[in-house]
């Protein structure tokens, strides 16, 4: 695995007097079940070490008593990007014949990389394929089910076929499964699981060996929404898998900060979903389907009414995450308006844990236990990275 350097800019070191970071949890002989999302790999040291596997290091060829071996020293600086230049490498993008998905393959086209577009419906592919330009660097469609397993090897191979390498996945095929989680039927629990969550673990096991054995750096981005950050619509079912998205890419960044491949999770509010929109053109695919299923003619008119749209364009949306790979951001949020609300919702955790005070004196061997999870060292490392001044968050 080819580590790679990081930006002394982003320093945060730790005395020794700090507690230790969760991934040294397995050093004081705790056991929290199965390994990371890399632990079938066998392809990361943390996860390894959960399940009591020899890893190489520096106890390399030293007696296994059934311990965990030392796990290497939390990072002193946030990792740099794997993938600060885009032209020329190759971009896969989930969901991306329509919507969001359709804006990030558009501004990955635009920034010069071979952009392969998973799309299921081809009557949407054939209307997203005009919004390329000509003498872009390739566009390559695959027809993908993200719930299939087997069905992201095919893709992987068809990719490799194409272009020789994958350089960036983006996790963008979601299901908006609008239900409350107390009314949904165990069909619409499982479905909304299969696309939202599990489709990103199955993209990490085929392609993350990938993108480390050819070493040019990678990157994956998931597509979660800001009810990943805030639930604030009542649609549990929606709410619950966004969280758990947010969660499994900061549980990547952990266990892959160490290597060339970059992590970030992208929550953005409103963005419009017709790529047309701003073009002069009609979407041909839209305006088919309202052809054949006209709206009413009170919806209609409503529509008629309101103008432009007043969500964010989507190859905005696009734009920002590019910006945000080129910069290897954990978050990507592009949506201000919604930070008094993400405020509110961290600042009512913060108000419900009991103060120091009310549960002294806090029992010294309870603290040695906990101090392994007490603290996760990726944030601080992302806010020193969020220090340094940026001009733009939608230029690569």
């Amino acid at each position: 695995m080819r580590k790679i350097k990081r930006s002394p800019a982003s320093s945060t070191a730790e005395s020794p007097e700090q507690p230790l970071d969760r991934r040294q949890v397995l050093g004081a002989g705790l056991a929290f079940g199965a390994g990371g999302l890399l632990a079938s790999l066998g392809l990361s040291r943390p996860a390894a070490a959960q399940e009591g596997v020899p890893v190489s290091g520096a106890r390399a060829g030293a007696p296994q008593t059934g311990g965990p071996p030392p796990l290497p020293p939390e990072p002193k600086f946030a990792q740099s990007p794997p993938l600060k230049d885009l032209r020329g490498k190759v971009a896969y993008i989930t969901a991306a014949s329509d919507g969001i998905g359709l804006g990030i393959a558009r501004a990955a086209s635009l920034a010069g990389m071979k952009v392969c577009i998973g799309y299921r419906n081809p009557e949407r592919l054939q209307a997203a394929l005009p919004l390329f330009k000509a003498g872009n660097a390739g566009v390559l469609p695959i027809r993908h089910d993200v719930t299939d397993p087997d069905g992201w090897t095919q893709m992987l191979e068809q990719v490799k076929r194409q272009y020789g390498k994958l350089h960036l996945v983006v996790n963008n095929a979601g299901i908006k499964t609008l239900r409350e989680a107390s009314k949904a039927s165990y069909e619409e629990w499982d479905n909304a699981v299969a696309v939202n969550c599990s489709a990103i673990f199955h993209s990490v096991q085929v392609c993350l060996p990938h993108m480390l054995a050819h070493g040019e750096g990678g990157h994956f981005v998931t597509t979660a929404s800001m009810g990943g950050l805030l639930p604030g619509v009542n649609a549990g079912i929606y709410t619950s898998t966004k969280i758990a998205a947010v969660g499994i890419m900061e549980a990547l960044r952990v266990e892959l900060e160490e290597t060339s491949v970059g992590t970030s999770v992208f929550c953005p509010g409103g963005v419009n979903t017709d790529n047309y929109v701003g073009t002069g053109e009609e979407n041909p695919y839209r305006a088919a389907q309202l052809k054949a299923h006209p709206l009413p003619p009170e919806i209609a008119r409503r529509f008629k009414n309101r103008g432009r749209p007043v969500s964010m364009d989507p190859l905005e949306a696009g734009w920002r995450v590019l910006n945000g790979v080129v910069n290897n951001d954990l978050f990507i949020l592009s949506h201000p308006e919604f930070k008094p609300g993400m405020q509110e919702r961290f600042d009512a955790i913060m108000a419900s844990t009991p103060p120091v005070e009310a549960d002294a004196p806090i029992p010294k061997r309870r603290v040695a236990f906990e101090q392994g999870v007490s603290r996760c060292g990726i944030y601080p490392r992302e806010i020193e990275h969020r220090k340094a001044p940026r001009k733009s968050y939608t230029s690569v």
